[in-house]
């Protein structure tokens, strides 16, 4: 292996070591690896390291630069014909457009994963394709088509599948039943999800597991149980743009479950604050729908008038008609294959 082979090798390991350890570290090793590949290296290695420069960018709510990287990234990966890597790319590609909001455009990369003519493509992205899917109908407050589709991907486990998506898919499958109310479905995953994030010391996801079971403890009143879990989940260093708001969030929730109106309004203020900041615009109208029910609740109606409008505004763009017969395309895909 050459010098400079081990040198880029030795920047993108340690950047995955420290991804959740460390990710200012990581996003810095990510750019020094990449920064450092020539077109005579391999194109398969020359993907890897550049998608995990991509991975750390979108982590820090920099979407627009990591999409610019991931279409530079999938250029290799179709000139040369690499696939696998080429789906996930696709996938990525979705995520990125989802999180902004540019839901047609997510739906059409995920069209594409999930097409089964697709023969390269490896069965974690077809798992990652349903769990985005799933999610995208559980943001437009459809938790049984999310929870379907959440079990199509469940469907594709085995036992070689990395541990790091079985978690992700665990946690959508509980954040699914716990929106229908069935928590003793709930409950099994989620304790295989946290032992798996425990395991593998990936703390965003330990982060999500916790709000999760955290919000569970909620709906039973138990809230000396709910308090020491919030406290644990604050003394988690978070750097991830998305763990950070969905901390919020429930911090919002439990300060309102306390009738703590005035805290519960400043966390979801710091949910939008952040939603914003990182673009990730498909959070925005959740974080105003539960500003509208907490300034109710404290009885400043110009106030919750003004979130609930915000709410069905930003709603109605995400969910329009056109976005809707793309999903209904893509059902019809789906039943024919």
């Amino acid at each position: 292996m050459s010098d400079l082979l081990t040198s880029i090798q030795q920047c993108y390991e340690r950047s995955r070591a420290l991804m959740y350890a460390d990710p200012p570290e990581a996003l810095r090793l990510a750019c020094e690896a990449t920064a450092m590949l020539t077109t005579e290296l391999p194109a398969a290695f020359r993907v890897k390291v550049m998608f995990q420069q991509v991975e750390m960018l979108m982590g820090f709510g920099r979407i627009h630069e990591g999409t610019t990287l991931l279409h530079d990234t999938l250029l290799i990966a179709e000139t040369e014909n690499l696939e696998a890597e080429r789906g996930n790319l696709l996938y990525t590609l979705g995520i990125a457009h989802y999180t902004t909001a540019d839901f047609s455009t997510a739906i059409d990369y995920w069209r594409d994963c999930l097409n089964l003519d697709n023969r390269g493509f490896s069965v974690e992205t077809r798992i990652n394709a349903f769990i985005a899917l799933g999610q995208m109908y559980f943001a437009f407050h459809m938790p049984e088509d999310a929870l379907r589709h959440h079990l199509s991907a469940q469907k594709y486990l085995h036992e070689g599948i990395d541990l790091e998506l079985r978690a992700r898919l665990y946690i959508n499958l509980v954040a699914d039943y716990c929106e229908l109310g069935r928590y003793a479905e709930a409950q099994p995953l989620l304790d295989e999800a946290e032992q798996i994030c425990q395991q593998i010391q990936h703390l965003e996801y330990l982060g999500e597991a916790l709000s999760y079971r955290t919000l569970m403890l909620l709906q039973q009143d138990k809230l000396e149980e709910v308090t020491a879990l919030l406290e644990r989940g604050h003394s988690m260093d978070r750097y991830w743009a998305w763990g950070e708001i969905s901390w919020k969030i429930v911090t919002g929730k439990i300060a309102m479950a306390e009738d703590n109106l005035a805290a519960a309004i400043a966390a979801f203020e710091e949910a939008l604050s952040l939603s914003q900041k990182y673009e990730c615009t498909s959070k925005v109208h959740v974080v105003h729908a539960t500003l509208a029910i907490a300034y109710g609740q404290a009885g400043q109606p110009a106030q919750a008038e003004k979130h609930q409008r915000l709410y069905q505004e930003h709603y109605n763009r995400l969910g329009s008609a056109e976005i809707f017969a793309r999903l209904q395309d893509l059902e019809q895909q789906l039943h024919n294959t």
